[in-house]
């Protein structure tokens, strides 16, 4: 649990969080390309990728695949706008690969949040990390070319060694073809 320890130190300077990580302790497994959630589903819980790679993904309305996220070791997966929302999944979460992870019941979460005062600063901070996220990618949609965006992927060697190209794809808001030719050009 040391992988769960430091992620939250990331967040939250505790001497004592024993009590907080132990209590991430649904421990589940899944093979490539099996479901953590599906639209329709409950999502009342927060997981932490312990092995693997998962992507968040929806299908348009003329049932395109379009990704939204990824995930991997050392993150938080799931649907967080029903997990907020206390509401039914609306995206699919895959797993890419082989995965592992251990979550933690909502319901237990807020009660750990009202135990301890620094546990609620963990869920204040994970928000924000979140919504900065969220806001970025969305400014970077709208300021940046698909070319500048792959860029910017490149950067971090997860995308590029963990994650398929049509899944690079969708994420960056364009075609395969496309895709093709941006590497054909950088290279």
């Amino acid at each position: 649990m040391n992988d769960l320890r430091t992620f939250f130190e990331k967040y939250i300077p505790l001497d004592d969080i024993d009590q907080f990580v132990n209590s991430f302790d649904v421990i589940q497994k899944f093979k490539k390309k099996d479901y953590l959630l599906k639209p329709g589903q409950n999502c009342d819980f927060l997981a932490f990728i312990k092995k693997g790679t998962f992507r968040v993904f929806f299908y348009d309305s003329e049932g395109t695949e379009i990704t939204v996220w990824f995930s991997w070791e050392g993150m938080m997966v799931g649907d967080l706008l029903a997990f907020y929302k206390e509401s039914k999944a609306e995206f699919y979460v895959q797993a890419i690969e082989a995965c592992e992870i251990c979550s933690i019941p909502k319901s237990t979460l807020e009660q750990l949040y009202l135990t301890n005062p620094q546990y609620l600063q963990f869920g204040k901070k994970y928000a924000e990390f979140v919504s900065i996220n969220v806001m970025e990618r969305m400014l970077s949609f709208q300021t940046k070319t698909a070319e500048e965006r792959y860029l910017e992927l490149l950067a971090n060697p997860n995308y590029m060694q963990k994650i398929p190209l049509k899944y690079l794809a969708s994420y960056l808001g364009i075609t395969d073809t496309s895709l093709s030719r941006i590497r054909k050009n950088i290279s």
